[in-house]
């Protein structure tokens, strides 16, 4: 084997782990904590327990979540164009303003 034809492979980088996200839903923020403090319950008990907490929770004890909640970024939804057949008609200078 050939020590020329060998190529160093550079080490990736571990990228850094980003900050789970704020939402603008005060449920969605309590039930990722909740998550965090529960990891080895299911998917499904999980969150039918954080649903049964919730709503015995008072409005003192969900603040901080309403609060997470208004402070959350709005992120825009991009609505998806339909695409446009491109017949021999549509080229036929039906938009070319020679009038």
């Amino acid at each position: 084997m050939d020590k020329k034809n060998i190529t160093k492979q550079k080490k990736k980088e571990p990228t850094p782990q980003k900050s789970p996200p704020i939402y603008r839903n005060p449920f969605l923020n309590f039930l990722q904590e909740y998550r965090k403090k529960n990891v080895g319950v299911s998917g499904r008990e999980l969150i039918q327990n954080a649903g049964e907490l919730w709503r015995k929770m008072t409005d003192a004890e969900k603040a901080p979540y309403y609060e997470m909640a208004k402070k959350a970024p709005r992120r825009r939804r991009h609505r998806r164009r339909k695409r446009r057949q491109h017949d021999e008609s549509d080229r036929s200078g039906s938009r070319s303003s020679t009038t």
